[in-house]
Parts: structure tokens; C-alpha cells; sequence
């Protein structure tokens, strides 16, 4: 499945959470924001990312709804492209 991993950088403010729960998919820049990884890569000349589409088992999906869900302030957003469907946090 492909999900659509979105970090707002105006809510996020480093606490980590993500980091810790889901490592090769998120990790804090210079300005102590969350980027969004794929699977542990950058693959940016040094801009932040925000916003990403990965494909996804259901094993790493899971794993990226607790890192979403580790987030004090709610600063990131999981849907699946496919369907459409915001997975986190519910509408």
C-alpha cells in the first residue's frame, strides 16, 4: 500500500517521539522539526521534507500510525493514497 506521511513544521517542536517509535522514517533537522525519511534515507540535497509517499507493509503501517500517535502536539498525518482515507488521526 502507498501512505502519504505528512509533518506539519508549525506544530511539531522536537520532541522526538517519532523518532524513537519509527527511526528510518523520521528524524529532527537543524530546526529541531521532524522530516519524513524513506526507509532511513534522506534523498534531498539538504531540504527539509515534510511530506512523503512510501510504500507500506501492514507491519510498517502500523509502526507509523504509533509514531504519529507518540506525538504530544499531533503534528503528523498518515493517509492511504490508494483509498483516500486519513488512517491518522481520524476525522
Amino acid at each position: 500500500m502507498k501512505l502519504k506521511i505528512s509533518v506539519d513544521p508549525n506544530l511539531c517542536f522536537g520532541a522526538a517521539s517519532c523518532v524513537t517509535v519509527s527511526p528510518s522514517h523520521f528524524r529532527l533537522n537543524e530546526q529541531n522539526k521532524a522530516e519524513v525519511l524513506e526507509n532511513g534515507e534522506e534523498l534531498t540535497a539538504g531540504n527539509p521534507i515534510y511530506e512523503r509517499i512510501i510504500e507500506a507493509d501492514e507491519a510498517k503501517r502500523d509502526e507509523l500510525i504509533l509514531s504519529a500517535q507518540s506525538c504530544p502536539v499531533s503534528a503528523i498525518s498518515i493517509w492511504d493514497v490508494e483509498t483516500g482515507e486519513r488512517l491518522y488521526p481520524k476525522e
